[in-house]
């Protein structure tokens, strides 16, 4: 009897022992060819942690280039051969169509919610109530200043209404100085402060990807009237007098230089206080603020224009679904600590500054933590390619008041329903 209860423990350990030494692939894909620097570096380091924690599992990465990865996933899509996790693009023309057809499993919800998301990051991968996805970086859209030029008319930063903002251009010109820069050429700024201005004046981040769905209208008083705002504040001389035809460089140099005093633009910029193409002055005085409020606006300075990439996924058919899971979560606890550390990408996820840090990437991390609401993906990315380039040709026009807001407001709807006929 003693000899018997011996035995079964030792069959039990070798058992145990054999099971251990198998070895499971977890297969991974993402849009990161290089992984030695930057996102693909962080994305090794957590792999490499992982596998350490995490016995007998070995990490198979495919990567490509955006447009060849779009194709290989919707290649594997067809083939049922997803990778068991990979990253993928939230838009809804993109991420609704695999959670369409069943390619990516629902998360659990709660779990992530506790992971320090910022307020709305998780909705914008939640279809029909579930989670089937999550961000890790976030892009919001601020106005940097140069402090030092504000203590020269009197402030210490922009005023935080519209109104007290394009009230400082004769202040600036009068000095010689640029009042404010973007990169007017590409309109794609441009359309992402019509999108903000209508967050501002409505309150409601959602009413772009109504008006995309035929729920309401481009042509509803609210657009007429943020369409009416902007062309104002295109107009009222705080831009380059060239800014249709000045591109992202030159904005930025004009800024980084001292030869404009603000510069609309996304938290991506956060390296303008290092970059040595400008001045140590320069790196001292440079700062960011939340896009001011508008006189009888619904929304308030702490509603932030923010969207959110590197979305994460699970395949549904994984042979390896809870392991995948497993990955998953482990991601999200690591991603923001190590991209800030990096430098690699701002998280979607609250993260602490570190002693280090620029006294501007302290501020940009300041104001995703004081969001109380964020709007998603700016409505130029939530339709087709060419509502997208419709999108930009009207505000060009629009913004050098070649078209009335009304007139604007109705092409562009014209270019939302044909870009929901093809849908």
């Amino acid at each position: 009897m003693k000899r018997s209860v011996i035995l079964i423990p030792a069959a039990a350990l070798l058992l145990s022992a054999a099971l251990g030494a198998q070895t499971v692939t977890l297969k991974m894909g993402d849009n990161l060819p290089d992984r030695t620097t930057t996102w693909g570096a962080v994305v090794e380091q957590i792999n490499t942690e992982f596998k350490a924690a995490n016995p007998g599992v070995q990490i198979v990465t495919e990567s490509y280039p955006d447009q060849p990865y779009q194709q290989k996933i919707k290649i594997y899509a067809t083939a049922r051969q997803l990778p068991d996790v990979f990253k993928y693009w939230s838009f809804t023309s993109l991420l609704k169509p695999l959670v369409d057809g069943g390619f990516v499993a629902p998360l659990d919800r709660a779990d992530f919610a506790k992971l320090g998301y910022m307020p709305g990051a998780l909705e914008s991968n939640v279809y029909d109530g579930k989670l089937y996805g999550i961000p890790v970086s976030a892009d919001f859209w601020v106005i940097y200043y140069n402090k030092e030029l504000f203590k020269e008319i009197g402030l210490s930063a922009p005023p935080t209404t519209l109104e007290g903002l394009e009230a400082l251009a004769a202040t600036f010109k009068a000095k010689g100085i640029i009042p404010m820069v973007t990169d007017g050429k590409d309109a794609w700024p441009l359309s992402i402060t019509f999108d903000q201005i209508a967050f501002r004046l409505s309150g409601d981040p959602t009413l772009p990807q109504k008006a995309l769905d035929r729920k309401i209208r481009f042509t509803d008083p609210v657009f007429v009237e943020a369409a009416r705002k902007l062309q104002a504040f295109a107009q009222s001389g705080l831009f380059q007098e060239d800014l249709m035809v000045s591109d992202y460089g030159a904005s930025r140099n004009l800024f980084g230089q001292g030869k404009a005093a603000m510069y609309l633009m996304g938290s991506w910029e956060l390296g303008l206080a290092t970059d040595s193409n400008f001045s140590d002055d320069f790196h001292a005085n440079v700062g960011a603020a939340k896009f001011p409020t508008i006189a009888g606006g619904k929304g308030n300075i702490d509603d932030l224009f923010a969207w959110f990439g590197g979305n994460y996924v699970v395949s549904a058919s994984s042979k390896h679904r809870e392991l995948g899971m497993k990955y998953l979560h482990y991601y999200a606890k690591r991603f923001p600590v190590l991209a800030w550390e990096r430098q690699a990408a701002f998280p979607a996820q609250r993260v602490d500054p570190r002693p280090g840090d620029t006294s501007l990437a302290k501020t940009l991390l300041k104001i995703a933590a004081e969001a109380k609401a964020t709007s998603g993906t700016a409505s130029l990315d939530l339709s087709t390619p060419q509502f997208k380039e419709d999108n930009q040709n009207l505000i060009r026009e629009l913004c050098s008041g070649l078209i009335t807001p009304e007139a604007f407001c109705k092409q562009l709807d014209a270019a939302a329903e044909k870009a929901a006929r093809q849908n």
